[in-house]
């Protein structure tokens, strides 16, 4: 169990939590002995008052009779721990051969009244004082209080005892709970540990995904890391295939300037034709290697901040349109952010926007803005570019989409960059459409879901 690992941290929790409810138990257990045996010594004290009761009297000269064999015998054996008094008016007026050298002090009672306390001076006793009504056989009432004491050493003694097994079975049972609790875990975080061996066999090649069985609660971790697997091969696979069709697509135009390059001298025809196919190899590159960079939606991806990105890309494109003077707007709350790739972020919005800046005017707007859909845990984004360019005319606006589609033969480009965009959007599961924009020009709205 290594320190800082999830099982030292449940393991020290469970510790603290044990040793604190034993501790509590503990101390629970132990003041209710003592409050039991105090209360059993003044039962116990009680019961030798009324005996005393039942002996004594006083004759007609004011002197104290006592039966002794009817009293318990430790009050006729000095320093036996058992002691007797009876007080009258704060005087002794009787006390017990065992009480030699015994002093307690006087407390004055009403009849029926009484007192337990604890002595500790000179000799720790636990006293019973009783205060009663004494009539003589004249009728004459005299208060009398009388008081029993027993040596606090003997309870004491007890009570340590007790404590000593008590906290020795508490030790011992929190031993044996905690080795328990131990046990317990390292049974509760087997799916974990199972889940990290899995990870390790696919890492090691001879797994493909995590089959389990897992526990219902890492469920949904299993298939979210399933999912990206599956998404990281996808673009494997993709990029693969990408690079396989890039191959294929520059055979014919290879051949064709293998061709041409035979000849030693090249007629003004030939050279049309060379700069063609040169231009066609240029496009299928640009465009075959901007699909393999292609992430496809990811579940699992950390989020990141949208407007950096924004602004990064609206700073480079500042000093690569310089000369148009072009002023782009970018309106949205700082704390926007989605869960997507930063590179497909910055293919998305940076192609849309470098198109924006060919064919404004002046005016750029970017709006960053998220909506909520009912059952997901995150909001989806959605930016919108507008310019005040001429627009794309209604017949155009599908086909611009497609690969080699420019709107405007004009501008400078090879007409990949919005086909690029849209397959992007639609590996994140989103959509791309276009509007007519309130500043005259081209209006395109993306539309990003998040995570459900």
């Amino acid at each position: 169990m290594t320190k800082g690992s999830l099982s030292f941290r449940l393991g020290f929790s469970a510790a603290i939590v044990l040793l604190a409810f034993l501790g509590l138990t503990g101390m629970t257990v132990e003041k209710a002995f003592r409050d039991a045996a105090h209360k059993a010594m003044q039962d116990r004290l009680q019961a030798q008052i009324y005996a005393l009761l039942a002996t004594f009297d006083i004759d007609p000269y004011g002197q104290v009779r006592m039966d002794d064999h009817l009293l318990d015998n430790r009050f006729s054996i000095p320093g036996s721990g058992l002691y007797g008094f009876v007080f009258m008016q704060g005087q002794p007026l009787w006390r017990s051969g065992s009480a030699l050298g015994v002093q307690i002090p006087f407390v004055a009672l009403e009849s029926g009244r009484r007192q337990f306390l604890l002595q500790q001076k000179k000799q720790a006793l636990w006293i019973l004082y009783y205060g009663v009504t004494w009539e003589t056989e004249r009728g004459y009432p005299i208060p009398l209080v009388l008081a029993v004491a027993e040596d606090a050493a003997s309870l004491s003694h007890q009570i340590a005892d007790f404590r000593q097994t008590l906290w020795s079975w508490l030790g011992g049972s929190g031993i044996l709970l905690l080795m328990a609790q131990i046990l317990i875990l390292r049974w509760s975080l087997k799916p974990l540990r199972s889940i990290c061996s899995d990870l390790e066999a696919i890492e090691a090649g001879r797994k493909r995904r995590l089959k389990g069985p897992y526990p219902k609660e890492l469920g949904t971790l299993a298939n979210n890391l399933n999912t990206l697997l599956d998404s990281e091969r996808a673009h494997l696979e993709r990029y693969r295939n990408t690079l396989a069709d890039l191959a294929h697509s520059l055979k014919t135009p290879l051949a064709v300037l293998q061709g041409l390059g035979q000849n030693p001298l090249l007629p003004k025809h030939a050279e049309a034709t060379l700069r063609e196919q040169l231009e066609r190899m240029q496009h299928l590159v640009d465009y075959q290697l901007q699909k393999a960079a292609a992430q496809g939606t990811h579940g699992t991806l950390t989020p990141i901040d949208v407007l950096p990105v924004l602004e990064r890309i609206r700073s480079s494109l500042d000093k690569v349109h310089g000369d148009k003077g072009v002023s782009c707007e970018i309106k949205g709350k700082p704390e926007t952010r989605c869960f997507l790739d930063e590179g497909d972020l910055y293919e998305i919005t940076g192609n849309l926007l470098d198109n924006a800046y060919k064919w404004c005017r002046k005016r750029i707007k970017v709006t960053v803005e998220t909506t909520r859909r009912p059952h997901c845990r995150h909001p989806d984004l959605a930016i919108t570019i507008e310019d005040d360019g001429p627009g794309i005319p209604e017949a155009q606006q599908k086909e611009v989409l497609k690969r080699g589609i420019r709107a405007d033969q004009s501008i400078h480009g090879h007409g990949i960059g919005l086909a690029v965009v849209n397959e992007l959007i639609s590996l994140q599961g989103g959509s791309l459409s276009y509007h007519p924009s309130q500043l005259g020009g081209a209006c395109w709205r993306i539309i990003i879901p998040g995570p459900e």
